[in-house]
């Protein structure tokens, strides 16, 4: 039998018959269907990690608990680990978190960020996590990197073009990252292989706070924010540079929650709009339009919940046929 691809073994070239006889005989392997929602406020600053499948709507499970409740968490990772990193308890943190998604269980130690910092962002491919900036006083500008099946510190990757604590994704090679504490509508862009500053890529349709993040591997969307608490849903193509373009509207609008993907479904959870909301959304990446309703979180929280998936932008994308 040919050993037919996957996310972290994926080489050769395949056939169409190759494919649809792997698909229609079920052996063609797929990528992970969990998405991780951490930490925020429940109403105090919470350690709930809760999960769920992304091809069927419905409610969050519990997952575990953070090692250390906090709110204003950023999340990454890759098809086996999700990191959680800094968030504030109110005070601000540099520890690093991670768990296996596959499974259920506690959070472990995986680390410190080179700085402690709360409402920091987030991206990743399934070699590098990259957390990022964060609101502090003054606002930071850092960007780290960890390699996400070593165990350790985050090393220094370069600076973002301000300082800021914007919401960020990534295709397999491109991270961006938009938005951000102070307002602001700056997306930059930084190569994933390499350490360096970031550059310039566009602007979001307008400056805002507290956007919601997702990606295909060739889309980036940023969604919600609270200037005023608002329901757009807007999208870069992440090879090329450029603005913007305003494709759909949130169920409900919201800001300081979570996002996370996979390659066909986003989705915006938590957070608030200004009501405190569990309620989370999902939304068609290709095509835009309005979004509805998934199911809720474990319960209610606001204020920096962190998110990441199996199969989210930063991570190849797999067969799609067999998906919603």
């Amino acid at each position: 039998m040919a050993n037919y691809p996957q996310l972290d073994d994926c080489s050769g070239v395949w056939t169409l018959k190759e494919v649809n006889d792997a698909v229609m005989g079920g052996y063609w392997r797929e990528v992970g269907n969990r998405m991780i929602a951490a930490g925020g406020n429940a109403p105090s600053v919470s350690d709930i990690i809760d999960y769920s499948g992304m091809a069927s709507d419905g409610d969050f499970t519990d997952f575990g608990n953070l090692t250390t409740a906090r709110n204003l968490v950023a999340g990454c990772g890759n098809r086996i680990r999700a990191l959680f990193g800094g968030g504030q308890t109110p005070t601000v943190l540099n520890v690093i978190d991670y768990v296996t998604i596959a499974t259920t269980g506690d959070a472990a130690d995986f680390g410190d960020l080179t700085s402690t910092r709360g409402q920091g962002g987030a991206a990743s491919n399934s070699t590098r996590g990259i957390p990022h900036a964060g609101a502090e006083n003054p606002d930071k500008n850092e960007i780290d990197y960890v390699t996400i099946m070593s165990l350790g510190n985050a090393v220094d990757f370069g600076d973002l073009t301000t300082a800021r604590s914007p919401a960020g994704c990534a295709s397999p090679t491109r991270a961006l990252f938009a938005g951000g504490y102070p307002s602001s509508n700056i997306i930059d862009s930084i190569e994933l292989a390499t350490t360096g500053n970031a550059i310039d890529f566009g602007d979001l349709i307008r400056a805002d706070v507290y956007t919601q993040s997702c990606s295909s591997s060739t889309r980036g969307i940023w969604n919600g924010g609270q200037t005023p608490a608002n329901t757009d849903i807007q999208f870069v193509t992440i090879s090329t540079l450029g603005n913007a373009i305003d494709y759909g509207d949130l169920n409900v609008a919201r800001a300081l929650g979570f996002g996370t993907s996979n390659s066909v479904r986003g989705f915006a959870g938590g957070g608030e709009g200004p009501s405190a909301t569990d309620a989370v959304d999902k939304f068609n990446i290709p095509s835009g339009g309005t979004g509805t309703d998934f199911g809720d979180l474990t319960a209610t929280r606001v204020n920096g919940v962190a998110g990441t998936s199996q199969s989210h932008g930063g991570l190849n994308d797999g067969y799609q046929g067999t998906r919603p």
